[in-house]
């Protein structure tokens, strides 16, 4: 039984009825573009976020079919925001398959991330709550206001630490404090439990794409994303930022006049991810995860001892020690 196997035990029943549920949703389309969606099925990924929806359910109380239908409604979403940031950052591999606008067309990709984004509202409606439609809507704004400050930033060249937190918060760490939250609706938790749940999933969110922000600067191997990634895209993440407000002014201006002239040849993308490296990039984002653990513990102090509750800590280790 691997981590994951493991941190998946107190939910795995209701999982399992995920996997189904999802897979059924994903089946009986029009036949012109099902090959489409069939091939979106076949990428699945770890599944993180319907794994803190029912885990954050099962902290408050008794996981039910309404956990596990708010779970569908995240993942749907999830794949959308995968589709469609593919096509943003002309990302030609996701997970060391070709992405959709890599096996079709941009055209294709936007239009059936468009498609899968309607089958998300489609069961947000079918819940018959407003807090979910309320939180769908609210994370369908922050996602795009995320992308939209991305990509402006990668043009403004903007070395900014708080800046580059609001983005991930919006672009990654919005979704899956909606995971604790909806977890936590879904099982009739008080306001004040639901806000804890949510805090607990954002800065979850905040681990995970400053996990992600990490990869970037080693050789891809198994990650699945060609390594210098966001550099060549002109996204300056937190080792790399830092690296370049701490490092000897020399070096840090030789390296930000690559950055500035967008030079990103091959030569120089190893420059930049060797530079990060050896001035203490890699180790502040991970000292940065590890302060951002150290919030989540406190917030789930006031759980009782459960199932749920261990494997809600061990997944935060999870996301932080993670090889891919």
């Amino acid at each position: 039984m691997d981590n994951l196997q493991a941190i998946t035990k107190p939910v795995a029943k209701e999982v399992e009825e995920f996997n189904s549920l999802f897979a059924t949703i994903l089946r009986g389309h029009n036949p012109d573009f099902q090959s489409m969606i069939d091939f979106i099925s076949g990428k699945n990924g770890k599944r993180i976020r319907p794994l803190i929806t029912l885990l954050s359910a099962g902290l408050c109380g008794k996981v039910n079919q309404k956990s596990i239908d708010y779970a569908l409604i995240i993942e749907l979403l999830h794949t959308t925001t995968l589709i469609h940031d593919d096509v943003v950052d002309n990302t030609m591999e996701r997970r060391s398959r070709p992405s959709v606008n890599a096996k079709y067309d941009n055209r294709v990709a936007v239009l059936l991330g468009d498609y899968i984004l309607a089958l998300a509202i489609t069961r947000a409606v079918m819940a018959q709550n407003l807090n979910i439609m309320e939180i769908i809507a609210r994370v369908a704004r922050f996602l795009a206001d995320g992308e939209l400050t991305q990509l402006i930033n990668s043009r403004e060249i903007i070395l900014d630490e708080t800046r580059y937190f609001n983005v991930i918060r919006n672009k990654t760490a919005v979704l899956i404090a909606a995971c604790g939250e909806m977890g936590a609706i879904s099982v009739g938790a008080s306001p004040e439990t639901r806000e804890i749940l949510r805090q607990t999933g954002e800065n979850i969110g905040l681990c995970f794409q400053l996990r992600d922000d990490i990869f970037d600067y080693f050789e891809s191997g198994d990650i699945g994303k060609p390594t210098g990634n966001d550099i060549r895209e002109g996204k300056i993440t937190l080792p790399l930022l830092y690296a370049l407000k701490t490092a000897p002014k020399a070096k840090s201006e030789e390296m930000f006049r690559l950055i500035e002239t967008k030079n990103y040849t091959p030569e120089n993308i190893k420059l930049l991810t060797a530079f990060a490296r050896e001035n203490g990039g890699i180790e502040y984002a991970e000292r940065k995860m590890r302060e951002i653990k150290a919030q989540i513990v406190a917030l789930l102090g006031g759980f009782p001892a459960s199932e749920a509750k261990n494997s809600m800590l061990q997944l935060v280790d999870y996301v932080i020690e993670r090889e891919k």
